[in-house]
């Protein structure tokens, strides 16, 4: 999924503050103590803090469905020979007795002179790290986490939910950019911290599990309560 451009992060945010309901409900929120309407977008892949790109960016990205992937250690045996070879490697690269040369190799950054030897150990023990893992990868969705990012923040910094000037900075953002508004009340908002308070706890948990660290089954079933016995 495509993160939106600077050029369309700003165009969302003019309109935002071009739009009296949104400038009426970000000097609430000023008033309350955290002032967004002073900010303008500025990094739209979301390494660095900025509330205007969150803000504009929210009707940009698709309401995609949250989606998690487990890998496990164990469906890498096969790659364990690598760590062998890298040793090998590496160990008979630094023998003054014998002569490594390559023959051919694809990887053009490789100079000549580099200490080929040292990095292939250093790649040998985190490949063995690497394969011993256990992790997890969440996909999120994009919209719902900016969503939720924003709302525990605002409620962090003033103290209070201000759900309904959220909801209506939203309005405007999607207004904006040319879509039609979603309308987000407190449940709603509510209900979408909450998941995304869940799926990370629920990532965890399964990590947690995996590693013997936890006692929680792999699954629940919520439907059947009497089967969890």
């Amino acid at each position: 999924m495509r993160l939106p451009t600077l050029s369309q992060s700003k165009s969302v945010w003019s309109g935002v503050l071009q739009d009296p309901a949104a400038r009426e409900a970000l000097d609430q929120i000023k008033r309350d103590g955290f002032d967004i309407g002073c900010l303008s977008p500025r990094d739209p892949t979301f390494h660095k803090e900025s509330w205007a790109d969150f803000v504009a960016a929210i009707p940009l990205l698709e309401n995609q469905p949250t989606r998690r992937h487990i890998y496990r250690h164990d469906s890498l045996r096969k790659q364990w020979p690598l760590v062998s070879a890298l040793r090998d490697f590496a160990r008979q690269y630094d023998d003054p007795f014998t002569s490594v040369r390559l023959i051919t190799t694809r990887d053009r950054e490789i100079q000549l002179g580099e200490d080929l030897g040292d990095l292939a150990a250093r790649s040998a023990s985190f490949v063995e790290k690497f394969l011993s893992w256990d992790w997890c990868v969440i996909e999120n969705n994009r919209r719902n986490a900016l969503i939720a990012e924003l709302r525990w923040t605002i409620r962090s910094r003033t103290g209070k939910p201000h759900d309904r000037e959220l909801s209506t900075i939203i309005d405007a953002a999607y207004r904006a950019a040319g879509r039609k508004e979603p309308c987000l009340d407190n449940t709603t908002l509510d209900r979408i911290e909450r998941r995304v308070k869940e799926t990370r706890v629920k990532a965890v948990g399964r990590l947690n599990f995996y590693a013997g660290l936890s006692r929680t089954p792999k699954s629940k079933s919520t439907r059947n309560p009497k089967k969890r016995r």
